[in-house]
């Protein structure tokens, strides 16, 4: 460090023989200087600290500002349908959810049990992950299931998917009338037979029967209708017809009038 011209004029006017050592005092100028410069540059530091606190501050506003926003779709005790921005529309089983980036509703998460109506577009593929199994479609009807804890279940009804692991690209295609299940701990779905299309009649309102036990046709009658308890006079009969769950009289009314039987409610 340079001592100036005050700096020495103070030391040397106040020199007395024997009694200041000029050297001594010119070290206590120093010192004096470069607690000076010691000051100003932490309290440049320090400005600069709050400058650079404040920019990581804007920063991070900005940032999270900018993220597209989550839109999340959850259901109660009772079923659920919701459309999505690109005309899909998402039936959600009680209990389930689905959520998507407000920028992007072609790529869905989802808890619980679903069944997607997919709007067709070859452009833009429709991706379903789940917490284990992903399927992708460009446009058709299926359902996902992983309401079973490990386990994730898909049935189409209509076009055609590719379903395999969340992370795996090695997978099982999947049309109409097929169903495959992702065990605990697999790797890749294995197509299973069982397909029943009245599994995701509580989703398409619409039940399918060929020579089928009045048993079982009540019993898909009451999952679609809040497992109310239905009984027949005479449960050994068997119906072949469609029918819609939309009205539970209604159908009642028609297999009371088709098979001569009589059917109450529990």
């Amino acid at each position: 460090m340079k001592v100036n011209d005050r700096e020495q004029e103070f030391v040397f006017r106040y020199f007395q023989s024997g009694k200041l050592d000029t050297q001594k005092a010119l070290r206590k100028v120093k010192a004096r200087g470069k607690v000076k410069e010691r000051s100003g540059l932490l309290a440049r530091y320090r400005w600069m600290a709050v400058a650079a606190s404040l920019l990581i501050l804007l920063a991070v506003g900005a940032y999270t500002l900018l993220q597209p926003k989550t839109i999340t779709h959850a259901s109660g005790s009772e079923i659920m349908a919701c459309h999505l921005p690109d005309g899909t529309l998402v039936t959600l089983s009680p209990h389930s959810s689905v959520s998507y980036q407000e920028d992007n509703c072609r790529k869905v998460e989802m808890e619980g049990c679903a069944y997607f109506q997919v709007k067709h577009d070859e452009q833009h593929p429709f991706d379903v992950n789940g917490e284990r199994g992903h399927v992708r479609v460009l446009g058709t009807q299926f359902m996902v299931d992983e309401r079973n804890q490990g386990e994730v279940e898909v049935m189409v009804t209509s076009g055609k998917v590719f379903f395999s692991a969340r992370d795996s690209q090695e997978g099982v295609l999947l049309v109409k009338g097929k169903q495959a299940r992702l065990a605990s701990g697999d790797k890749k779905p294995e197509v299973i037979s069982g397909y029943d299309v009245n599994d995701a009649a509580w989703a398409t309102h619409q039940l399918h029967f060929v020579n089928t036990p009045l048993s079982e046709v009540l019993r898909r009658l009451s999952e679609c209708n809040g497992g109310v308890d239905l009984h027949a006079s005479d449960m050994s009969k068997h119906l072949t017809g469609d029918f819609t769950t939309d009205s539970l009289l209604q159908a009642i009314k028609i297999i009371e009038q088709t098979l001569d039987v009589s059917i109450t409610a529990r």
